[in-house]
């Protein structure tokens, strides 16, 4: 979905099925098949994180996309992409794109995806929100052991149609992988565009008070994959 680069200390690039059907987005975490090949890790089939993704490969057409097939070919919340206001007193809008062929999938034309790994950090979308019970509501605390999510929780994912690939505080030393921690809770991030959609979060990114118009909620993580 969306990913912010704070600092990262390696950036591979790994190969992936172009062509796979299967949704990876920008922000969540990512292993290999047995082919060498870039998947989304999933605590509920067992495969382990490996890294990052620092692309998105999707067909355009899920709820994860919800502009697809529409005159706005792109929500900026979830691509970081920019709204030009082309109609009188901003009544009209459309979303820019880096290229054609990037239009929701950002790996077919090199049959790679970024993957960052071996430590870092990061401000993603990209995280559970509701446990595995459909009632517990995640906390991430700064100091939160992070974990990876199961496709087998498809409740309270907010704009995901599962928790694969996503971070979960459901965690433990011992029983699951860690993956990482929470340096700041989930915030409104702001883009630094003045406007009055939000303000500016106490201490982020050493901006104080002040409003911006803001790309969504974020949570802040140190990689430790």
């Amino acid at each position: 979905m969306a990913l912010i680069e704070v600092f990262h200390v390696v950036a591979s690039e790994l190969p992936i099925d172009a062509i796979n059907t299967t949704d990876i987005f920008q922000g969540c975490l990512v292993g290999l098949d047995v082919n060498g090949r870039v998947i989304l890790a999933d605590a509920a089939t067992g495969d382990l994180a490996i890294g990052l993704a620092g692309d998105t490969r999707s067909q355009g057409v899920t709820a994860d996309t919800p502009e697809s097939g529409s005159a706005l070919s792109r929500n900026p919340k979830n691509s970081l992409t920019g709204a030009l206001v082309i109609g009188a007193q901003g009544a009209q809008q459309r979303f820019t794109q880096n290229k054609v062929s990037d239009n929701f999938n950002e790996v077919l034309s090199s049959g790679k995806m970024t993957v960052y790994h071996s430590g870092g950090e990061f401000w993603t979308n990209c995280y559970e929100l509701i446990h595995v019970n459909g009632t517990t509501v995640a906390e991430y605390v700064p100091g939160t052991r992070l974990g990876v999510g199961g496709s087998t929780d498809t409740t309270g994912t907010g704009e995901f149609t599962s928790a694969g690939g996503r971070f979960t505080d459901e965690v433990s030393f011992g029983n699951d992988q860690i993956v990482g921690f929470t340096l700041t809770s989930p915030t409104a991030y702001p883009s630094g565009v003045p406007g009055t959609d939000v303000g500016f979060q106490s201490g982020l990114s050493g901006n104080e008070g002040g409003n911006s118009l803001q790309w969504g909620t974020f949570l802040h993580v140190k990689l430790s994959i």
